[in-house]
């Protein structure tokens, strides 16, 4: 009913009262679908408990949202949303439409005339119809999402308590989503897959499960430097294949080389075969240079020899790189052998 110290309002028709009765007595649902629209022809209506439809209707629109007044549990409230492409007359009268098509409740309301976009002024008019119910229990407050138009009221309050409530669903390899931080429990066990770890408790399980590698315990490895290979004093570090044989090269052949490695103090053997002369000494190169020092070379005669039976090989270094040798024999003059040398250093 109307107040009567007010000069609008709304109420349930006589249909509407014998519904909800229905509903309430059977405990069955009641679907309110539609909010009605009109102009009452340019009156001002009076609702009336017998009306079966409205004055003059300009509009049927799904309700966008039904709801029960948060101040009041007996008020129920309807609501739908006019867009901009939809208008060009006045609103005076409101009426609301069950799921049977039945016209179940109506009111008055203060004139307002809904542009058309046309016309030059579009908007988005919210219509709200407001109805005191005996019980509202019984009344199915479910809209159909396909035909709802949110307002941005309703879309701020939506986003504000879905953000206060934190119910995202969890980031996954797939799909982004909210990431929660992992406990030092499930880090230290590995068997969670959907929390992230922070560089806190990263150290933490570090700390407590990486261990230094030794000869009985299973663990982590440092790589040593060069110097702690060339030292060979560390016991803590890892030799890497490279500085295992840093400095160590060879060729095999008449002519070759053995460099061992710097951690075995770089030794260096060079060897190669040479005639030497009766004329004098001769000239020749080591393979290779020595890098620092030239301890000396040794000799021996292969194959025949002309001269006296008794000789002596002779070599002397000019330079790292070159040398000079001879056969000299007993009498202490030059002979022509062929001779096999080697020479040492590092």
């Amino acid at each position: 009913m109307i107040d009567e110290n007010s000069t609008f309002g709304g109420f349930l028709t006589t249909i509407g009262e014998a519904k909800q009765s229905n509903a309430n007595a059977l405990q069955i649902p009641w679907k309110l679908t539609h909010l009605l629209l009109g102009d009452a022809n340019g009156n001002d209506p009076v609702p009336a408990p017998g009306q079966a439809q409205l004055v003059n209707q300009v509009h049927r629109a799904a309700i966008n949202q039904l709801s029960v007044d948060p101040d009041n549990p007996a008020i129920l409230v309807a609501e739908v949303v006019l867009p901009p492409d939809i208008g060009g007359w006045w609103i005076r009268e409101l009426g609301i439409e069950d799921v049977d098509g039945d016209f179940v409740a109506v009111a008055n309301c203060p004139p307002s005339y809904k542009p058309l976009l046309a016309q030059g002024s579009g908007r988005n008019q919210v219509v709200r119809m407001h109805l005191i119910l005996s019980n509202t229990a019984n009344v199915q407050l479910k809209i159909d999402p396909s035909v709802v138009l949110a307002t941005r009221e309703y879309v701020d309050t939506q986003r504000t308590e879905h953000e206060a409530s934190r119910n995202h669903p969890e980031a996954t390899e797939a799909e982004q989503g909210m990431a929660r931080v992992a406990d030092q429990t499930m880090v230290n066990t590995g068997a969670n897959d959907v929390r992230f770890v922070t560089p806190k408790k990263l150290k933490a399980w570090a700390t407590q499960w990486v261990k230094q590698a030794t000869e009985t315990v299973a663990g982590m490895l440092k790589v040593a430097t060069q110097a702690q290979v060339d030292a060979g004093e560390d016991d803590t570090t890892a030799v890497t294949p490279k500085k295992l044989r840093w400095g160590f090269s060879y060729s095999f052949g008449q002519v070759g080389y053995i460099f061992l490695p710097s951690w075995m103090g770089g030794f260096v053997m060079q060897w190669g075969k040479y005639t030497s002369s009766s004329v004098g000494k001769i000239p020749g190169n080591f393979p290779v240079a020595f890098p620092n020092q030239y301890f000396g070379s040794v000799g021996t005669f292969f194959g025949g020899f002309s001269g006296i039976d008794t000789a002596n090989v002779k070599v002397e270094a000019n330079t790292l790189t070159s040398f000079n040798f001879a056969t000299v024999n007993q009498n202490g003059a030059f002979s022509n052998s062929p001779l096999f040398l080697i020479h040492l250093g590092y």
